[in-house]
């Protein structure tokens, strides 16, 4: 079928089937909210995973269970009712939360599952990569062949229908693919370029990617297991004293370590989440032994000799392990897993500590949390802040950074490091941090002014987004905004974790006129070093310097040190955390001439900022009450 026939095939089906909710489809297959709470018959045959092969070797066009015969001609009209029996395009219906209840012989083929064992559950869950909603464009995704046998490239369209409900189409784009490369010069390195995109670069171990979407193929196949999350203990130590090249070369020994411990065992999948992160699936494993390998684990990575990295004794790990079977999610797998790893922190680290049930008292809110950030990106209930930058000789605000709030109008209220740590385990912050992007950038377009000038933060996670530099950049030229209007910051933790992506981001933006502050800066204190590598326009001292800058501590001695070396470097220097005015006297004294915090000008929603009058945002707001600062001090950004 051509593209121009599978769009409207794809169009037709929009308008019909799903035109009525109470129509004979909704019943033939029950209703949807039954559909999602049906448990489906695995008894024919083993659920498979989405690699094109339908059990028992029925192909598109073959034989159909009774499941998909119940789409009545009459609902849709002959022809196309034919069509979706008979196309090689994939078609399904699903409810609001993503379960299935409907789909066509096509799809019961791509999911290598019968009809009746895909009704009622996630799409998501069956078809790795499938979007959760509606996007603006078509999502590409791959699939590995079985068997090792290369890769196939599907192409996913969702469209919103009537209800909530949602339609999917999925075509096979693999031959469109292999054109793409052939022209590009690249036929025959497909293989490569994948396995480029599913490994972590350091080390060789899966990535984020390829780790999360091998445990959502295991919940897909109903599979029981666990899911272990290792944090290494101040890793950090080690790259701030010792620098890169020893961190990478420790964290290879560790890389090697763990995959001969577990990467010849069948059903065990190790990766690198990121920077000191790792994770392992282990397919059909209960808890007992789950606890038996992280033991094995971790008294192995504190055996690791460090002769030759001075001043360290060794290497210890903290591990969360969370239980899984096919009745949650992946998210939640990693949520729970996460909750373990950070009782694991608590309580001393260098231990074991298995996720319970209800034994943590915000591990529901954690879920919760997904689900209410998700829904803010669709429906709008995230909102800017904007905090004054303010020129301390002269009290002119010079710039504002944007601070993101969650406003969605339910309870509890979330702070952001709340909200945006469980973002960030869910991979939601890329979409975040395009949408605080694309805002700041809407707002400076809308106010052509050059003193008006925004900061806005990138988290640790969206230094991987390879795309967010290229996306940023291109909104600017779009929107014909002078770069020099926008700066990005990026915590130094952040940075030092991902020094490499970093530097990459910062290059690119600084060299098209965007200015670059690194954030949080001296808070690990062997930073220095750093200043050389990355090509940064400014810095913002860390507010535990400033807390007591004017009682003569030696917080005095470091940000004078900072700020000499800033001016050697030609960076800009900003102060945070300026809570008082004994804090701005030393601050002056110490040559420091910007500043921002309660005392200077507390945040403000940036629809209001921008509703002054044109030039109104550059005078320095009133000076905040001790009383008004101590009730804004809880909701420092």
């Amino acid at each position: 079928m051509s593209d121009t026939e599978c769009d409207s095939v794809h169009q037709s089906v929009t308008e019909v089937v799903v035109a009525d909710p109470g129509s004979a489809l909704a019943e033939s297959t029950g209703s949807v909210a039954d559909s999602a709470d049906r448990v489906p018959d695995n008894s024919d045959t083993e659920p498979g995973p989405a690699n094109g092969t339908a059990p028992n070797g029925t192909t598109p066009g073959g034989a159909r269970d009774e499941a998909q015969d119940e789409a009545p001609d009459d609902l849709v009209g002959a022809d196309i009712a034919a069509v979706l029996a008979t196309t090689d395009t994939a078609f399904a219906l699903t409810d609001h939360r993503g379960h299935i209840s409907w789909l066509n012989p096509a799809m019961s083929a791509l999911l290598g599952l019968t009809a009746r064992q895909s009704i009622g559950r996630a799409l998501t869950a069956l078809l790795a990569g499938a979007p959760d909603g509606p996007r603006g464009t078509d999502v590409v995704v791959s699939i590995p062949l079985p068997e090792g046998a290369g890769h196939r490239w599907l192409e996913i369209r969702c469209t919103q229908a009537r209800q909530g409900r949602l339609l999917y189409r999925v075509s096979d784009v693999s031959r469109w693919r292999a054109r793409e490369l052939d022209a590009a010069g690249l036929a025959g390195h497909q293989d490569e370029l994948l396995r480029m995109v599913d490994e972590d670069p350091l080390t060789g171990l899966p990535n984020r990617r390829a780790l999360t979407r091998e445990l959502e193929r295991q919940l897909a196949l109903g599979a029981r297991g666990a899911f272990l999350l290792l944090d290494l203990d101040h890793f950090k130590d080690i790259n701030d004293l010792h620098g890169h090249p020893t961190g990478d070369r420790v964290m290879c020994t560790l890389a090697s370590l763990l995959r001969d411990r577990l990467g010849g065992v069948r059903g065990q999948v190790l990766g690198r989440l990121s920077g000191d992160e790792f994770a392992a699936v282990l397919a059909d494993t209960d808890e007992r032994e789950a606890v038996a390998v992280a033991d094995r684990l971790r008294n192995a990575i504190a055996a690791i000799p460090m002769s030759g990295v001075a001043g360290a004794s060794r290497i210890t790990v903290s591990v969360g392990i969370a239980t899984f079977d096919s009745g949650v999610g992946w998210q939640e797998v990693l949520a729970n897993a996460d909750m373990a790893l950070y009782a694991s922190k608590a309580a001393g680290r260098n231990r074991v500590t298995v996720y319970e049930q209800g034994h943590y008292k915000d591990t529901a809110l954690r879920v919760t949390v997904i689900e209410r950030v998700r829904a803010a990106l669709k429906h709008g209930g995230f909102v800017l802040n904007a905090m004054p930058m303010v020129k301390l000789g002269s009290g002119r605000v010079i710039g504002h950074e944007l601070l993101l709030r969650l406003e969605d109008g339910r309870e509890p209220r979330l702070g952001p490091g709340e909200f945006l740590l469980a973002a960030e385990r869910s991979d939601l912050v890329f979409e975040i941090d395009r949408w605080v992007a694309d805002k700041a950038i809407e707002a400076l377009v809308e106010h052509p002014y050059p003193g008006l000038r925004f900061n806005v933060n990138v988290s640790g996670r969206t230094l991987e987004d390879e795309g967010f530099g290229g996306f940023v950049l291109d909104r600017l030229t779009a929107a014909g905004v002078a770069p020099g209007r926008l700066g990005f910051e990026i915590t130094e933790t952040a940075a030092v974790t991902n020094l490499d992506a970093a530097r990459s981001l910062a290059q690119q933006l600084r060299a098209s006129g965007c200015r670059i502050t690194l954030d949080d800066f001296g808070s690990g204190f062997g930073s220095f070093v750093h200043l050389k590598q990355l090509p940064i326009t400014g810095l913002k001292i860390d507010g535990e310097f400033i807390h007591g800058i004017d009682y003569g501590s030696r917080d005095t001695v470091l940000v004078q040190g900072i700020v000499d070396i800033a001016r050697g470097l030609g960076l800009s220097v900003v102060a945070e955390w300026v809570e008082r005015a004994t804090q701005v006297e030393a601050l002056s004294r110490l040559g420091v001439r910007v500043a921002q915090g309660f005392h200077l000008g507390e945040p403000e929603p940036l629809d209001a900022l921008l509703a002054r009058p044109h030039g109104a945002w550059m005078r320095r707001p009133t000076l905040m009450t001790d009383s008004t600062l101590a009730a804004q001090t809880r909701d420092r950004p």
